[in-house]
């Protein structure tokens, strides 16, 4: 295929976009229906067949098209999710958060970089193939409205759909530096510290504040020791947080319970187990009675750089944008955590150009859209024609 590709195609994608940008898709704010119905009717109206995939509630959370191949083969998946961040405070916008406006080469508002660019260009590969054919196996392309949740409700609902994981997955989340071929995994964690709930003016019974115990608790993490067990695909090795803290009431009352919600960023050799364990430590050493509830965890994963995936979509980007792409691996989890769990190789794929992601004034490169979307059409067709 042509590196670059027609103005009136990146003219769709740009008007795609801003259609997406214009439809608030805020993630626990907003519903999704009217987004996905976005998306779904512009497929309709470029000659494919959209489903609407829903959640076990029987809530919309995605839409799907599949396009099959000639001959047998494997199946790729390209998603790109297409809720977003909360806009936050519009009086901190330059423009409106919903704009969708293009100026000075860029697209502006809430989701422009993060991902409604790459929605539109993902829903224009889905138009090339469908006109053009595939040489063999297929191609799903999935937009996901339930994403920054943290749920992956789409990812979820299109697993459950296909019956089959598809062979390999690319994401189409913004940025261009490489091709992300994995990630840290996670553990997250709530801590229930115990206290003796008192009169905070009493002069002889203080209580016990389990305020100070989680506080100390949090000062512990906040330069975590870690376990000598280095991970050669991540250098940078794991990491702790503790992201929200609550407890007590009023000024006079003793804090009798406290609640610190925990993050562990998880590499090969320091998994879930071992994250758990390293934790319980050093809860012991604060409040031996603290009780630990593990609420998620996924584990890290690495696509190996010879992969044919990975193969893929570096030489593509290259051939696209005229530069050398390496594959690397990146601190934040994804939706590649979910998929490589149940054995689906994913790569994020270089996307758009951005700025201020999950910021105020977040917009998308209009220039590197032809790129993005010259490189997954080529990309798709080289990882599908390989034996």
């Amino acid at each position: 295929m042509n590196a670059i590709p027609p103005n009136s195609v990146v003219d769709s994608i740009i008007v795609l976009a801003s259609r997406l940008v214009t439809t608030p898709s805020c993630a626990g704010i907003d519903s999704p229906e009217a987004v996905l119905a976005v998306a779904r009717t512009w497929l309709q109206e470029n000659g494919l067949a959209p489903r609407l995939l829903n959640d076990g509630g029987g809530r919309a959370v995605a839409v799907l098209v599949e396009i099959a191949g000639a001959a047998p083969g494997p199946v790729l998946c390209l998603d790109a999710c297409i809720d977003t961040a909360p806009a936050g405070d519009p009086g901190q916008w330059s423009a409106p958060p919903f704009s969708g406006a293009v100026r000075d080469g860029r697209l502006l508002g809430r989701g422009a970089a993060d991902s409604k660019a790459g929605v539109a260009i993902l829903a224009h590969v889905a138009r090339h193939f469908a006109e053009a054919g595939l040489p063999r196996g297929a191609l799903h392309v999935l937009f996901d409205a339930d994403e920054h949740t943290g749920r992956f409700g789409g990812v979820r609902a299109y697993l459950e759909a296909v019956g089959r994981p598809p062979d390999a997955a690319s994401l189409g989340y913004p940025g261009n530096e490489g091709v992300v071929a994995g990630s840290r995994g996670f553990l997250r964690a709530r801590l229930r510290f115990g206290g003796v709930a008192a009169h905070s003016g009493d002069a002889e019974r203080r209580g016990v504040n389990a305020l100070t115990k989680a506080a100390a608790f949090a000062l512990k993490l906040a330069e975590p020791v870690f376990p000598d067990v280095p991970d050669a695909a991540f250098p940078f090795g794991p990491a702790a947080t503790v992201t929200h803290i609550e407890g007590g009431q009023g000024f006079s009352v003793v804090p009798d319970l406290a609640i610190a919600h925990v993050d562990i960023r998880l590499t090969r050799t320091f998994d879930a187990e071992a994250a758990t364990r390293w934790l319980e430590g050093i809860v012991r050493a604060v409040d031996g009675q603290t009780g630990i509830e593990i609420v998620d965890s996924w584990p890290a994963y690495v696509v190996p750089r010879d992969d044919r995936l990975v193969q893929s979509f570096a030489e593509a980007a290259g051939a696209a944008f005229g530069r050398p792409f390496a594959a690397d691996v990146c601190g934040p989890s994804n939706i590649g955590n979910l998929l490589a769990a149940r054995g689906v190789p994913t790569v994020c794929a270089p996307g758009v150009s951005f700025g201020n992601m999950h910021a105020a004034d977040e917009w998308a490169d209009i220039s590197s859209i032809g790129p993005v979307y010259a490189m997954y059409c080529e990309a798709a067709l080289r990882f599908l024609s390989r034996p």
